[in-house]
């Protein structure tokens, strides 16, 4: 998977890098994939090595505002421009922009159609820090924060080796200075305002960027912290790669919420579907604890026809229960219904419905699964010749699926 698709990174948006472990080499691969298709300034709030000139197509040095004119011109032609002020007089770097002159810099490139991306962290390239009282320095007008660790660093001992202030990481994390660092010590980092979630602005998106996972083990390791890292609701998601690989992400880890449609009135049955007695529970009972076990958080039952019966039968099943008065407008008023109970701070909703009790935790967990090494907008199963249920919709659908009508539901958009 590219890096702009697992950042969800589109026109007008402000990316900020922190942590440690790849962010320059982060930022030049997406520099690259995106000057393809809108512009993109590459710049800094810090300072940058004079090497990584090579971040962007051409570089342009800005001191005062009329420095700046230049730039429309450039993002036409090379796609991509670093933005930086002078060199430095005490090392070789090139150094940042203030906030003026930034949100200015924002500005033209959001008229261009492009993109900003700001590396606002420094690590001397080390695979893992905590950062000074003094950084990072985030601008306000960032609308996505990405912390960056390296996981190589997991088993490494925390000192100068392969940590930026260890003594800080060693603070946040309760390692003991010279300790090899365990996934339990990067949590804390990751999770903490301390530590990655420092600085970030209050409306921002915060995507993790777990690099160097290179091999299966780190991988896996991943994963596991991955999904440990969720259980702090400021974090969205968490990509797991390699950014200097030939595919820099291998899997977007993120919550997946599940929606059960329980409200139809089963008018050719004779009598609702829903609470059919099936290995000693309701048929929509089933469907619950496939969402539950399969993985979804949260999870919402949408209820209808017989909606008090269904509640009582899900009365202790740990889901959410929505009523839709309007059920007999068909299967997409529940879709509606559903969607705006579980969207918030989620990257994928798993529609299920309440009548195939062989649609176990298993088949749910393979679409997530699927799901987090595409971003597909929509993952189903195959049935024979045809897509069957359940079906797992990206975020990216989830403004067409809430303009649906009529009873197709979801089956709406295959198309």
């Amino acid at each position: 998977m590219r890096l702009v698709d697992g950042l969800r990174l589109g026109p007008g948006r402000v990316a900020a890098f922190t942590g440690a472990g790849g962010k320059s080499t982060a930022i030049g691969r997406l520099a690259a994939e995106m000057a393809a298709v809108h512009p993109v300034v590459v710049t800094t709030t810090t300072r940058l090595a004079l090497s990584q000139t090579c971040l962007a197509h051409t570089h342009l040095i800005v001191g005062q505002p009329v420095d700046l004119e230049a730039l429309p011109g450039l993002l036409r032609t090379a796609g991509s421009v670093l933005v930086t002020g002078a060199r430095a007089t005490d090392e070789p770097k090139w150094l940042g922009l203030e906030a003026e002159l930034l949100e200015q810099v924002r500005q033209i490139t959001v008229a261009a159609g492009g993109s900003v991306l700001v590396e606002a962290d420094g690590a001397r390239g080390r695979s893992l820090k905590a950062p000074a009282d003094y950084e990072p320095v985030v601008p306000p007008c960032a609308d996505l924060v990405v912390p960056l660790a390296g996981l190589d660093v997991l088993g490494a001992a925390c000192d100068d080796g392969l940590v930026h202030r260890p003594e800080r990481v060693a603070e946040i994390s309760g390692a003991h200075r010279g300790e090899p660092l365990t996934d339990a010590h990067l949590q804390r980092i990751l999770t903490d305002e301390r530590g990655a979630l420092k600085g970030v602005p209050p409306a921002a998106e915060v995507r993790l960027l777990l690099n160097k996972a290179d091999n299966e083990p780190r991988l896996m390791t991943g994963v596991r912290l991955a999904e440990a890292t969720l259980s702090q609701p400021r974090i969205q998601a968490v990509l797991l790669g390699a950014v200097a690989g030939d595919s820099p992400v291998s899997q977007v880890v993120g919550r997946v919420a599940g929606v059960v449609l329980a409200a139809g009135g089963s008018a050719r049955l004779g009598r609702p579907k829903q609470l059919l007695p099936w290995r000693g529970q309701p048929l929509v009972w089933h469907a619950a604890r496939a969402a539950l076990d399969g993985g979804l958080d949260p999870v919402a039952v949408v209820v209808g026809a017989e909606g008090e019966a269904v509640s009582a039968s899900l009365a202790d099943a740990g889901v959410c229960l929505v009523e839709n008065r309007d059920w007999e407008q068909g299967q997409s008023s529940s879709v509606r219904l559903g969607l705006r109970a579980v969207q918030i701070g989620v990257e994928a909703v798993v529609f299920l419905l309440a009548d195939t009790p062989f649609v176990d935790a298993a088949l749910v967990r393979a679409l997530v699964a699927c799901h987090r090494r595409t971003l597909s907008p929509i993952v189903a199963p195959r049935a024979g010749d045809r897509l069957a249920n359940p079906v797992l919709f990206d975020r990216s659908t989830f403004a067409s699926l809430l303009t649906l009508d009529g009873d197709r539901g979801g089956r709406q958009l295959f198309d």
